[in-house]
């Protein structure tokens, strides 16, 4: 019975000597190594399972929004700049991920800041223009369609002047984005006219499109006592129109009203 085991431990030695076994399970060993080395040094690099809290750093100036970054382990990055005019020049307005989010360690951070000045663009040619190519090359350029003005003239819906604060504004003129532009447009040869829009309930920038639609324009535009702010002002909605219906000439005016009061909407006044 000996002889046998000795025998067996000969063969498994002879078998584990031969140098492709061995070769064999060096290669195995040293893939299990690297594979065990490789892991390990993965989680130390990546920190694998630690999340960071994005600390909030609009309203600070660049430099030190990015200090601040740094010192809790985030690389931060300048991703684009607008002008708001109640934010001081040079200060974060936004934050990409939100302040709170959970970001690991070394993750950038991209900040939209204010500029120093508001951005310009050219003014385009929209002379001769149909109203729909007009308002269509304005927006692409960053500006607003505003007061529409209806002539008699041949040719009907297009653009005869463009006007800036009351005056003619000529191609290329450098010119604030987000400034409103009056159009002139020729009224054709008949005296044509259009239905009254219901404007009721209405944001000033959505009853600003319905009547750009309309070809009509505001008249008299009133805030009532509830509007405070600049935030009011935006978040106000139309609760009294003049006219309220029938037919007007285009290029007309309607005159509104704006509040805050939820109790005003024109569906609750109507249910009291």
């Amino acid at each position: 019975m000996a002889k046998k085991n000795q025998n067996s431990d000969g063969k498994l030695k002879k078998f584990l000597n031969h140098y492709i076994v061995k070769s064999v399970l060096i290669l195995m060993f040293a893939v299990f190594f690297i594979y065990v080395g490789t892991m390990l040094f993965l989680r130390y690099y990546t920190h694998h399972g630690e999340m960071l809290p994005v600390p909030d750093v609009t309203g600070m100036m660049k430099e030190e929004a990015g200090k601040l970054l740094e010192s809790n382990k985030m690389r931060w990055q300048l991703s684009d700049s607008v002008y708001v005019a109640s934010v001081t020049p040079g200060a974060v307005v936004s934050q990409n991920p939100e302040p709170g989010s959970k970001v690991k360690e070394n993750r950038n951070i991209f900040l939209i800041v204010n500029a120093k000045a508001p951005e310009k663009v050219k003014m385009p040619n929209v002379v001769d223009l149909s109203f729909r190519q007009a308002k269509s090359t304005l927006e692409s350029q960053g500006l607003i369609i505003g007061r529409i003005t209806h002539v008699p003239d041949i040719a009907k819906d297009y653009v005869l002047k463009q006007l800036y604060r009351g005056e003619e504004i000529r191609r290329g003129t450098p010119i604030v984005k987000g400034s409103e532009i009056d159009l002139v447009l020729g009224l054709g040869l008949s005296d044509e006219r259009t239905s009254v829009p219901n404007l009721l309930g209405n944001s000033k920038s959505k009853a600003h499109e319905t009547l750009t639609k309309y070809f009509l324009n505001f008249g008299v535009i009133d805030y009532d006592p509830s509007v405070v702010t600049r935030d009011d002002s935006i978040k106000a909605f139309i609760y009294r129109q003049r006219p309220v219906s029938g037919e007007i000439q285009l290029g007309s005016s309607i005159d509104v009203w704006l509040t805050v009061d939820e109790n005003q909407l024109p569906a609750k006044k109507e249910n009291d």
